[in-house]
Formats: structure tokens, C-alpha cells, sequence
């Protein structure tokens, strides 16, 4: 089973920042989930939260801010207060830039609204191609209205369902539908019966959020491909990981 560094390594270091994500690769996890959302002057930027307030000493909506005025923030010490430096919200090609030797990347879009779609599907294509992330970098989203038009506009893309309240059979329907690469289903809802539908469709399972060493033994044990996890650290003492595998 492999392990994903959730927002970075939210549990260790400050989310979706570029330090988070330096922290990762000291974890020696080149694999990591972090969240894209749309600047006022619409660059992409890497954040999870619509609005400011629990992650950066900013105040009202990333959608208010443009990129620069974003970066600008301190995005490290409301959850890391003794984080050795300032970090701010990073533009999206800057955490590419920093990624660009990691071997797996989920880029979770949070679009919701037409015209924050209609931005992302605009930007993200080139930014996937620049930076390499073919054979390396799946799409992901709750959101199936973007997930659809990213797949008219760039196919060549792949794409991961996220979901939480769906039904197993809506959500494996619209897996196929959106011609997904993979799923991403709550940890709760990793039971047997989904696991092995979507073994039969070919979709792997990518859950999240799993911080409990038990749950990621029993994970583990049901044969998810991988887990998403704030506590990096925590899952690669359990040897769980492909290379510790016998």
C-alpha cells in the first residue's frame, strides 16, 4: 500500500505550503495530495479552505486576493506556531516547480462555481504539461461538473473521483462515465463490497483522510492502493509501503 502526504503533511508541518512539502520529501514520501483553488486574478493558487481565516492571518476569500497578495501571507503559524519560517499560499506552478522530482501527485480542483471551472480547465492543462506530471499527476475532484469538462477539453488528463456520500453505485457510475483513473472514496466507506467493485472496474482506491496505524494495518489488509494521510511519518513506521513489501 502507498502512502500519500495529505496537503503536504498536515500533521507535521504547515498545509499546502512549500515547506510542507519539503518536510514530505525529508519524510522520504514523494507521493502527496494537496488542494487548488482560483486567486482573484485567476492564477491558481494551493490552498484548501475558501476563505483565510483558519490557515493564514488573512482575512475573507482567496477569491478577494490576487496570487501576490497571497503569497504574502502567513499561511505556517496558525496551525505549526513554532514552524522555523513565514509561508505563504503558493502559487500552483511553484509547487510544481518544488515537486517536479516526486513520483505521484493528486491535485484536488475546488472549483465549485461555472466560472472557477471554466479557469481551472483553462490553466491546468498547460501547467500539466510543463511540468511533466504525465504518468505522474491524476486530476482529482468532488466536484463531477469539472471532472466532465476537463475531460472534453483535455482527455489526455487523468482524472480521480473523490466522494463521501455518494452511493457505491453512483459513485462507481460516475467513475466510468467521467472515464476516471482511480477513486477516492472517505476511509469509512472502504468496505469489502466496494473495494472489490472497483477492483473488477479496474479503479484503484485512493482513500483519505487515515491517520490511525490500526485503520492503515486493516486498509492495508483489504488491499487499498493507497492511503492519504496528515501523519506521513506515523505510515512509513508501519512499513506498509510497495518497497517494504515482501
Amino acid at each position: 500500500m502507498r502512502i500519500i502526504g495529505h496537503r503536504g503533511a498536515r500533521g507535521e508541518a504547515p498545509e499546502n505550503t512549500l515547506g510542507g512539502f519539503r518536510h514530505l520529501r525529508r519524510c522520504g514520501v514523494l507521493r502527496v495530495e494537496f488542494d487548488i483553488q482560483v486567486a482573484a486574478d485567476g492564477e491558481l493558487v494551493v490552498a484548501h479552505d475558501s476563505d483565510l481565516e483558519r490557515c493564514t492571518n488573512g482575512h475573507g476569500r482567496i477569491r478577494e486576493h490576487d496570487h501576490q497578495s497571497l503569497a504574502a501571507l502567513d499561511a505556517a503559524h496558525r496551525g505549526h506556531p513554532t514552524w522555523p519560517q513565514r509561508e505563504g499560499i503558493p502559487s500552483l506552478d511553484a509547487v510544481l516547480t518544488e515537486l517536479a522530482d516526486f513520483e505521484h501527485l493528486q491535485l484536488e480542483v475546488k472549483a465549485r462555481e461555472a466560472e472557477e471551472v471554466a479557469l481551472v480547465v483553462a490553466r491546468l492543462p498547460a501547467l500539466y504539461e510543463r511540468h511533466r506530471l504525465a504518468g505522474r499527476g491524476v486530476c482529482t475532484s468532488f466536484n463531477p461538473l469539472f471532472l466532465y469538462a476537463l475531460r472534453q477539453t483535455a482527455p489526455h488528463l487523468p482524472r480521480g473521483l473523490l466522494f463521501e456520500d455518494l452511493s457505491d453505485d453512483v459513485a462507481l457510475q460516475l467513475a466510468q462515465e467521467l472515464a476516471c483513473v482511480q477513486i477516492g472514496p472517505q476511509e469509512t466507506r472502504c468496505q469489502s463490497a466496494l473495494l472489490q467493485r472497483a477492483r473488477a472496474l479496474g479503479l484503484p482506491v485512493s482513500t483519505w483522510t487515515v491517520n490511525d496505524p490500526a485503520r492503515m494495518r486493516e486498509l492495508a489488509a483489504l488491499g487499498v492502493e493507497s492511503i492519504i494521510t496528515d501523519f506521513p511519518s506515523r505510515a512509513q513506521a508501519l512499513n506498509l509501503a510497495p518497497e517494504a513489501e515482501t
